[in-house]
């Protein structure tokens, strides 16, 4: 979410807010701020959260029910051409306080779980192979620069039992204690980490700095 879409989202939700009380709660000077709303940077998720706690409101939708999962996957198992009746239910882990960013770094405040339950046909690699359930968790996107694979606020399967990387898979990661989500590319001792959106520029890690691998993202799922 960048500033002009958060402007968007407070307006939508009758709340008439001014650049100098944004500017205010973040702590932020009006040049800075002006910046990033020209450019389209992507806002911080803490500087989202100090806005929803002075406001009371959430910005991002955090909540996700049963009835609406199934909803989704439904329609995910109709175009992968499964038979929406024949159901083999799994609970899986969800997380729903931890953002993967798709742009340039999120923290992670909390990793409170519960559990959801989830058609285990779908918990399958990009060859077909089963996964287990026990590895998988579900947590959301913060972002566009993964567009338009994924979308900001779309939920995904993270597989933590494969932290092999791979050139032109996608991958969650902590980097420097933040949060990422970025399609792989290994050049010798470091690691190429591309946005799919072009309008993002790829970054680089070494291999010996303060990196680990959360785990591959499942393919073609998007709750």
């Amino acid at each position: 979410m960048n500033i002009l879409e958060l402007q968007d989202k407070l307006t939508k939700l009758n709340i008439n807010m001014p650049d100098a009380d944004i500017c205010r709660i973040w702590g932020m000077d009006t040049a800075s701020f002006s910046r990033k709303k020209k450019s389209g940077t992507e806002i911080k998720h803490k500087n989202i959260q100090q806005l929803e706690e002075t406001l009371k409101i959430d910005l991002i939708d955090r909540d996700v029910t049963l009835s609406d999962i199934n909803g989704r996957l439904n329609k995910i198992k109709e175009n992968l051409g499964m038979d929406v009746e024949d159901v083999n239910f799994v609970k899986i882990c969800y997380r729903p306080n931890v953002f993967l960013s798709a742009g340039y770094g999120v923290e992670v405040q909390s990793e409170s779980a519960q559990l959801i339950t989830l058609d285990s046909r779908l918990l399958t690699t990009a060859k077909g192979t089963k996964i287990n359930p026990a590895n998988c968790e579900v947590v959301s996107i913060s972002g566009n620069s993964m567009f338009p694979e994924y979308r900001h606020g779309d939920r995904v399967i993270i597989d933590r039992g494969d932290t092999e990387l791979l050139d032109g898979h996608i991958f969650a990661f902590r980097y420097n204690g933040q949060c990422f989500v970025k399609e792989i590319n290994l050049l010798g001792d470091k690691i190429k980490c591309i946005s799919l959106n072009k309008e993002y520029d790829p970054f680089y890690i070494n291999k010996n700095e303060d990196f680990m691998v959360l785990g591959r993202i499942l393919p073609r799922i998007r709750l």
